[in-house]
């Protein structure tokens, strides 16, 4: 084998070696592919309030934001259940939740009516009750949807004493109209028919509600039916689950179903909402960390039930959940126990993009593909990962898209600065075309000086190159930052120094990002660099006139070897 071949040899090893590594260009970022679960699209939850400890509840719901959703904080009047939140035309989140009196205990929730509270700010809150409701009689288990009309309807199920009340309000501040009940033809009902319901609008103006006992029902074009039962999810049938919730985004249906035996739930698609329902995994687990505040602080509630999504521009902005602090049955008259509705945000933007539906005329695959900038979740969202798709600032702001941070985190896609800051406008700066932090790593496929920076620091291969730190191979010129040969010389380390054509760093740049070797060249004449793989931390030298005498005169030696 030749000296230069070696020395090739050495170089494409050391570069491969990298890659492969747990933190090379190929290595992690495709360890956890497929993996996520819902519940991995959680977000930490904005504070409200200051966190207190000053207030009813278990020791693992301590300190936690009273103004987090709606609870009676003194503990003295009331408890909640249930939960769905609407953001209305006015810019407010109005939730709608169960309201019975805390001096009963939980287990007088039967007695509980509709209660309206309202947040003239965030989706988490503080949220301000009512003092009056325009509903009537007892409530169980309320929940809603916005019409393809942008009004609004709540559905209050009302278990024995019939299938359930419709109520529909224009806007969120006009009064509601009772609608009087849905009706139900075709299939056996039951007690379970008709409660803990869901229900779904579809864009087609057809209506879906699924029961307890997940059957599910379709009206084609009537809020009110007749509704005629298509089908039932047996996996799910006395397996312990209950309280469903279907929405449709990203151009699938999705389910939540709460194991109630577990305290925990999973999440289930549909390409039509009715047939095929698919196992995707854990949708949510009190047990984890998922309910954390941006300070770090987590709260354990012991069940977490009622599931409720909150959309805003076609994608699920938030989840409520009906919690309570210990076992139901402990949670009595008079005690430090108690119930309340939680808002959780939840990062629908990618959890669509990232789990795609083929999408219907009842739920199109390109619902919400272009979201506002709201003022939590999403791609304008305050929360998400470090500089995420839903970073703080939103898609214009500050770890949006296209700013600090990319969509795949601090330093992602577009990287600290993102495209209008180093982009790709300046010819010949420091910022590449994908700005400081390229696609993969710091200093990625463009790196300092990029693409556009054919004249600047760092040239097309240079602080960042195209697969490792360096030049296209290696750090340096194409092959390396030394001569025709190696570091100095022909393979010694610590060849003399020299001023060739080839610069230290690649093809138009100033260095390679290894540190390794002495900058020699002035000259940046692109395409002349040897293998900077260093065989012993010598210098390096581009002098190509050098190189060819040091390997004529190798030559010989090895010839007069073998004539010996």
């Amino acid at each position: 084998m030749s000296s230069m071949t070696t020395v090739k040899s050495l170089c494409v090893a050391a570069l491969f070696g990298s890659m492969l590594s747990p933190g090379g260009a190929m290595g992690a970022s495709d360890a956890g592919a497929g993996t996520k679960t819902l519940i991995s699209y959680f977000q930490p939850t904005p504070i409200a309030c200051p966190l207190t400890s000053s207030t009813w509840g278990a020791a693992g719901v301590l300190p936690r934001d009273t103004c987090n959703g709606l609870e009676d904080a003194t503990n003295k009047q009331y408890q909640y259940w249930d939960g769905k939140v609407f953001k209305g035309s006015d810019g407010k989140y109005h939730m709608y939740a169960g309201q019975w009196p805390q001096n009963k205990g939980f287990a007088d929730w039967p007695s509980s009516v509709i209660a309206e509270a309202v947040s003239t700010g965030t989706v988490v809150g503080p949220y301000t009750l009512s003092t009056t409701t325009p509903f009537t009689g007892k409530e169980q288990n309320v929940t809603g949807a916005v019409l393809a009309d942008g009004s609004y309807a709540l559905l209050d199920s009302l278990g024995k004493g019939g299938t359930g009340n419709i109520y529909t309000s224009t806007s969120l501040a006009d009064p509601w109209t009772s609608k009087g009940q849905f009706q139900i033809t075709g299939g056996s009902t039951s007690t379970q028919t008709t409660e803990n319901l869901t229900i779904w609008a579809n864009a087609d103006g057809s209506f879906e509600i699924m029961s307890r006992s997940f059957q599910e029902m379709v009206s084609a074009s009537n809020i009110l039916g007749p509704y005629t039962i298509k089908a039932t999810v047996p996996s799910l049938q006395s397996q312990g689950y209950e309280d469903p919730v279907i929405w449709c985004s990203g151009g699938q249906y999705h389910l939540v179903a709460n194991d109630y035996n577990a305290r925990k739930a999973n999440h289930y698609t549909s390409t039509d909402g009715i047939n095929n329902w698919k196992n995707m995994g854990l949708a949510y687990d009190p047990t984890s960390d998922f309910v954390r505040y941006t300070d770090g602080t987590v709260n354990h509630w012991y069940k977490m039930e009622r599931a409720g999504v909150v959309m805003e521009n076609g994608h699920v902005s938030a989840f409520t959940f009906a919690v309570v602090d210990v076992d139901k049955n402990s949670d009595v008259a008079n005690d430090t126990h108690g119930s309340k509705i939680i808002v959780v945000p939840f990062d629908g933007v990618a959890f669509d993009r990232e789990n795609p539906g083929v999408g219907s005329a009842a739920c199109p695959a390109d619902s919400g593909s272009t979201p506002d900038a709201g003022p939590l979740g999403g791609s304008g969202g305050i929360g998400g990962d470090a500089g995420g798709a839903t970073g703080t600032g939103g898609k214009i702001g500050s770890g949006g898209s296209a700013a600090n941070g990319g969509t795949t985190g601090s330093g992602g896609r577009t990287g600290s600065g993102g495209s209008p800051t180093g982009g790709a406008q300046p010819a010949g700066g420091t910022g590449g075309a994908s700005g400081s932090g390229g696609a993969t790593s710091t200093g990625g496929r463009t790196g300092t000086g990029g693409s556009t920076g054919i004249a600047g620091s760092g040239g097309a291969a240079s602080n960042g190159g195209t697969v490792a730190s360096g030049g296209n191979l290696e750090t340096g010129g194409r092959l390396a930052t030394g001569g025709v040969l190696a570091v100095g010389g022909s393979i010694e380390s610590g060849g003399a120094p020299d001023t060739g054509p080839t610069a230290m760093g690649g093809a138009a740049g100033t260095s390679g990002s290894d540190t390794a070797g002495t900058t020699s060249a002035t000259d940046n004449t692109p395409g002349n660099g040897g293998c900077s793989c260093r065989l012993a931390g010598g210098r390096t030298t581009s002098h190509s006139g050098f190189a060819l005498f040091a390997f004529i005169a190798l030559a010989r030696r090895l010839r007069a070897r073998r004539r010996q």
